[in-house]
Order: C-alpha cells, then sequence, then structure tokens
C-alpha cells in the first residue's frame, strides 16, 4: 500500500474541521440560537405569581396543533423559560408548578425567525385546576430582536393574486423592496430585486435554511409550488449572523410539512385568447384585423399531506405545472422585394476587400450604387455602413437570422460616424426616422413596418416531497426533496437591447434549466440550555441559454436597432453545491 503524506494545508483544514466539530458540541446552545432564526422560533420569557415573583421549576410545555409534537423547559432559579426551535405555526402553552393553577394558552402563533417574548402570571389553586386563554388575546413581543424584517404570512400567500405563482414577488409588499431592472430569467438572470437601492444580485434566498441562488449569477432559483410555501421572512437591514452572506436582502422560506390531518388541494388557472382581448400592438394576421395570435397559458397543480404514523411521522408533497404558448412580435420595413444586390469594389484605403451586399431592394441597390459612383470617400465610407445595414435588416426582418459581418477590414472608414454624421451623405435622419438621404428615396427604414409573429412556449414543473420524524423526544428530523425543470423559448431581451421599442426575433433565446435540491435537518435537544441544529443540503443546477439563430453575428447601435444573436449566449453551466451547517 502506498503511503500518501499529510500536506500541511490538509492538515490544517482537518484540524480546523475537528476544531469546529468540537466547538459545535462544547457551545452548542449559542450556536443553535442563531441557528434557530433561519427555520424556526424562539419563545421565552419569565412565570410568576400573583405579586409578581418568580416562579423556578415551572414545567412549560409547548405543542404543536395539527402535529402534537411538543417542546418542554423547566424554568431556571430565575423563573426564566427558553423554547428553541420551534416550527412556525400555531401552538398550545401549557405552564404548570405546585401549588398553582395549570395556565393554558390556546392557539399561540409564532413565525420564521422570530423570538418571542411571553411571560405567563400563574394563579394560586390546584394544579387540578385550569385557566384557559386563547393566543388571539395574547400578544408577543420581541425585545431582543435586531433586524428590520417582515413576515409574509399564509394568509397573504393564499389571498393576495400574484402574477405566473411566483411567490417571491410578494416581497414587494414590503415598503423598502422594488423591482429590479433585470430579469429573473435568460443568460444573466437576477433575483429580480431591489433591496433599498442594492442590486438584483446582491441578495439571499433561503428555502427551509438552505441556499436557493445560483452561484454564478446569484438569481433565485425555484424548486418548490408556491403551494408548498407555509411562510417566508423578509430581512431588509441588521442582519442575523446566519444571514451575514448578502449586501441587499434576505428572504428566508420556511415549506409545509404534513399534520395529523389529511389536507390537500387541486387548482387550476387558464388564459385563452378566446375569452381575452386582441393585442393592440399585435400585427394584422393572414390579412384579417381581428384575428388573435395563439396566446393560451395554464397553471395546474395538486397538494396532499397527512400523518404516516399519528403525533410521530408526517409527509407533504406538491406539484404544479406551467405551460404557455404566447405570441411575441417584432416589425421591419423593406420596401420592395429582397432580390437585388450591390457591390461596392476594391478601393484603396477606403475599402480593401470588395464587398457584395444581397437580399436587397432594388432602391437600396440603387442608393447604394449612387453613393459609390459618387467617388467622394465620405459618400463610399457612408455607403458601406448603409450596405450592412440594410443586408442586416432585411434578412433579420424575414428570417430572424443576422449575417451581419464586421467592417473592421483595415478601413479608414469609421465605423459609424458615416452614416450618423450630421454632414454625411446618409445623415442623422437615417437613424430617427428611417429616411435616408435624399429624402426622395426611399431605400429602407430598419425594424418598422413588416410584421412578424414569432412563438414563446413555457412548460415548468415544480415538484417536491417532504418528510417530518419524531425520533424521540429529544430528536427530530426532517427532509425535503424538490426538482424543477423548465423550458422555455422565445425569451425577450431587455429594452434596452430592442430594435425601435420591439423584440426581434433573433434577439430571443432558449432557456433550458434543470433544478433539483435535496436538504435534511436533524434538531436535538442535549438539555434545556442545550439546543444543537445540523444540516446538510445538496443542490445541482443545470443550465443553458442559447439563440435562435445560434452563431449569428450580434449588431448594436445604442438606441437605434440591436439585431443579431442574444449577445450573452451561449451559456451552458452546470452547478453542484453542498451545504454542511
Amino acid at each position: 500500500m502506498r503511503a500518501f503524506p499529510l500536506s500541511r494545508r490538509r492538515l490544517s483544514t482537518a484540524l480546523s474541521f475537528a476544531l469546529l466539530v468540537a466547538l459545535s458540541l462544547t457551545f452548542g446552545a449559542s450556536a443553535a440560537l442563531a441557528q434557530a432564526d433561519s427555520t424556526s422560533a424562539n419563545l421565552s420569557g419569565f412565570v410568576r405569581d400573583p405579586q409578581g415573583a418568580v416562579v423556578p421549576g415551572a414545567n412549560v410545555t409547548a405543542r404543536n396543533a395539527t402535529t402534537g409534537l411538543t417542546r418542554t423547559a423547566t424554568t431556571n432559579d430565575e423563573g426564566f423559560y427558553q423554547l428553541t426551535n420551534l416550527s412556525p405555526g400555531a401552538y398550545d402553552l401549557t405552564v404548570e408548578a405546585p401549588n398553582f393553577k395549570r395556565s393554558v394558552i390556546q392557539a399561540l402563533t409564532v413565525t420564521v425567525g422570530q423570538r418571542a417574548d411571553l411571560d405567563v402570571a400563574l394563579e394560586i389553586g390546584q394544579i387540578t385546576d385550569e385557566v384557559t386563554v386563547t393566543g388571539a388575546s395574547t400578544e408577543l413581543i420581541e425585545t431582543s430582536k435586531t433586524n428590520v424584517s417582515n413576515t409574509i404570512d399564509q394568509a397573504r400567500i393564499q389571498s393576495l393574486p400574484i402574477n405566473q405563482r411566483d411567490y417571491i414577488n410578494f416581497t414587494l409588499t414590503t415598503s423598502t423592496v422594488t423591482r429590479d431592472n433585470g430579469r429573473p430569467i435568460g443568460p444573466a438572470p437576477t433575483s429580480g430585486l431591489n433591496f433599498g437601492g442594492q442590486r438584483g444580485r446582491s441578495n439571499l434566498v433561503q428555502v427551509d435554511g438552505a441556499d436557493n441562488t445560483d452561484n454564478s449569477v446569484n438569481a433565485a432559483r425555484s424548486t418548490v409550488s408556491q403551494e408548498a410555501v407555509q411562510e417566508f421572512q423578509v430581512v431588509t437591514n441588521s442582519f442575523a449572523p446566519e444571514f451575514g452572506r448578502t449586501a441587499g436582502g434576505v428572504v428566508n422560506v420556511v415549506t409545509k410539512g404534513g399534520t395529523n390531518d389529511v389536507r390537500g388541494n387541486v387548482f387550476g388557472f387558464i388564459r385563452h385568447k378566446s375569452i381575452q382581448a386582441r393585442n393592440a400592438f399585435a400585427p394584422i394576421i393572414d390579412g384579417d384585423p381581428n384575428k388573435k395570435p395563439p396566446f393560451t397559458r395554464a397553471q395546474y397543480g395538486a397538494t396532499i399531506g397527512g400523518p404516516l404514523d399519528r403525533d410521530r411521522t408526517f409527509a407533504f408533497f406538491a406539484f404544479e405545472q406551467r405551460k404557455r404558448q404566447e405570441s411575441g412580435f417584432f416589425t421591419s420595413d423593406v420596401v420592395g422585394l429582397l432580390t437585388s444586390s450591390a457591390t461596392i469594389p476594391v478601393i484603396p484605403g477606403i475599402n480593401p476587400i470588395a464587398r457584395t451586399f444581397t437580399r436587397i431592394t432594388a432602391a437600396q441597390a440603387g442608393f447604394i450604387n449612387t453613393l459609390v459612383g459618387s467617388g467622394v470617400p465620405a459618400n463610399i465610407c457612408a455607403a458601406r455602413a448603409y450596405g450592412f445595414f440594410a443586408a442586416s435588416g432585411g434578412n433579420t426582418g424575414l428570417t430572424g437570422s443576422n449575417p451581419l459581418t464586421s467592417p473592421n477590414d483595415g478601413s479608414v472608414c469609421p465605423a459609424i460616424t458615416p452614416i450618423t454624421g450630421p454632414t454625411t451623405a446618409v445623415g442623422p435622419r437615417f437613424l430617427l426616422t428611417g429616411a435616408p438621404v435624399p429624402i426622395s428615396v426611399n431605400a429602407f427604414r430598419p425594424l418598422l413596418n413588416l410584421d412578424r409573429v414569432f412563438p414563446i412556449s413555457e412548460d415548468t414543473s415544480f415538484a417536491s416531497v417532504r418528510g417530518d420524524h419524531k425520533i424521540n423526544e429529544d430528536n427530530h428530523l426532517t427532509m425535503r426533496f424538490g426538482f424543477n425543470p423548465s423550458d422555455i423559448t422565445g425569451i425577450q431581451v431587455e429594452s434596452q437591447n430592442q430594435s425601435l421599442g420591439q423584440n426581434d426575433f433573433s434577439r430571443t433565446g432558449i432557456q433550458t434549466i434543470r433544478d433539483t435540491s435535496f436538504v435534511t435537518t436533524l434538531t436535538s435537544t442535549l438539555s434545556d440550555s442545550v439546543v444543537n441544529e445540523a444540516r446538510f443540503s445538496f443542490s445541482s443546477r443545470r443550465a443553458t441559454f442559447r439563440s435562435q439563430n445560434g452563431q449569428a453575428t450580434a449588431f448594436n447601435i445604442s438606441g437605434a436597432a440591436f439585431t443579431g444573436r442574444e449577445l450573452f449566449s451561449p451559456v451552458i453551466r452546470t452547478e453542484n453545491r453542498y451545504q454542511y451547517t
């Protein structure tokens, strides 16, 4: 057997890991307090008698109203109790002490990330007697809260309308959050959210305590249906240590789990062109101004959850499907048949390589020949630039492809000024109105009147299953698996990349994503003051983005026309992420 020497770096890493494990076990209480906020809540306070004196040795039990799972603590000599790692939801809180009546607070609701304080006053009497208070009349306060946050609860998720059922957009109900200019889909997506003016790529999205952002562009990944979300916390400032990896904001999501009751739902949503108005900006189809372009959008799914072993083991499953068949359109103007061509011969110092521009109109060819025939260097330079526009625009308008080649061939002609300069043969009116100079020559107006409809389609699925198991009174295990395949074609580019305000077909993209995630959490109560939470997650993301016309050349003139393939394509990425906490 061959022995491999242990390098100093590996030894340092191993010792650091061993020290981290030892510290986690030794100081588990403080670690648990930090971890608890990411997926659960804490409840603490003092137990007092009618005169306000503390009651040591009182038993405090929180029982989850839907699962029956309990968490118990005993007040110390100062009458203080603390219940950590409570799953968000409604609880019945019971406080018992000798010579005092049992106190029961029903339907006490805690939310994700909450560190609530609740003092309980006991009445003198027999322990068999009971004083019951409803949670609705009990106010929870957070005296130790330091972050600025808001909770999007189940009531808002169920009741508020949301486009495409994208639950992350409920974050916009927070006053300091706005929509980001960057889109959440495409070659370089973002989270789509601005927190206090920060970039959309500066945010953190967590699901069940696991990082749910793309490692490359920090976009929010989507691996669960809206129906699988119980609630989420939006943290905008003064982050706790567990959220210290972002400069923007935090969206901290907790998914639903099964309960002692079997529950589920079936839902569906559909939009079809037959039941909605015609897009006022859509082109006329087949000569019929009333004919509607294709449009169908359907979202449907189901959930079911319940007990596998009552008060012990639970499961929850959610599935959602989103399908779209829609239409995009762009406009261009080619006056006349694209059957002509024009050639600019080799002219030393001006046109080093002979250029032939094909698929242009007779008027376009005549205009180019007139400029070249003048023999004026400025006109010949303008003819070169104009020819590239004409040949590119015609092909783009009819086929969605852009064969434009770079004019950087050693010519002394400037790349843009021959066509935009105020004293050139073509002039600025070409870009502003599409009319070349002289105005009497109706040669070419780029991307203005030739209407074309291109398809937009989507097939996206969300599937997730979660299991919760009480190993014993001190150890609880949670596991969740999610799978999100998505195929989208016809993705339209950003507004700054549009051709005269319209999306050119060649600038639309095809996106394919396969997103898989798995997270498991073991919560262990080691003593009344020590709770440890261990979490492992694995996620895999395969994302590709490509243009409709492959490797065609992109050609941009800011503020006028952007044609050819999407600049950021192709994109081919595979990301595998492992997390241990």
